[in-house]
């Protein structure tokens, strides 16, 4: 399948040839030569060519039908004789630098667009961004909170178990006070009775 610009340079190219031809006389006036025969024959192939490949170009249906109206006109000229190619070759100049700037506008407004879709897209991503960084800065207020409940029980746990420890630490001393007195109580029974044994 051709591009629209290699089907302009060989309808130019054509057309360069045709008006070379019709430049050494008409080719209805002169006679028919073997090798100007085989230029005409060689120039109608290349139109018809064109107007096969006009099939497979992707184009509007009224560039179409120009670009056809061009060919019959060229195919006229060469066998009717000398035509304003000039002008005709300029026509076709102009509207292929129009279908190239209107392409080059297609192209920038697509990429204007593209840029836009990810101007979108990374404003969304900051959004998202921003709003999990808020999470994770309210989860580490929670842990900090967390810790701090944690570090309060344990402070409570320690006061308790040395509260507890003092307790038991004061138990154990009043059983051996208890002891103690029991060993006294004991003793003074035991001296009185032999004081009583020993005034008898």
């Amino acid at each position: 399948m051709g591009t629209v610009a290699a089907w302009d340079d060989d309808y130019a190219r054509l057309a360069r040839a045709s008006s070379q031809l019709r430049a050494t006389g008409s080719a209805s006036r002169l006679p028919p030569g073997p090798s100007r025969d085989a230029q005409i024959n060689s120039i109608r192939a290349g139109i018809d060519r064109l107007l096969n490949e006009l099939q497979h170009i992707s184009l509007t249906g009224g560039e179409v039908n120009r670009r056809r109206h061009l060919c019959e006109n060229l195919r006229t000229t060469l066998v009717s004789g000398p035509q304003n190619t000039g002008h005709t070759n300029s026509s076709l100049y102009e509207s292929s630098q129009q279908n190239n700037n209107q392409q080059q506008m297609s192209q920038t407004s697509m990429a204007l667009r593209q840029q836009d879709g990810m101007i979108d897209e990374l404003a969304v991503g900051v959004s998202r961004l921003k709003d999990q960084t808020r999470l994770i800065g309210d989860e580490a207020r929670l842990h900090v909170q967390l810790l701090d409940d944690i570090d309060n029980d344990v402070e409570r746990a320690q006061e308790g178990m040395e509260a507890e420890t003092r307790r038991a630490k004061q138990l154990k001393e009043d059983k051996s006070v208890w002891k103690l007195y029991f060993w006294i109580a004991g003793l003074s029974i035991l001296l009185f009775l032999l004081i009583l044994k020993g005034l008898s």
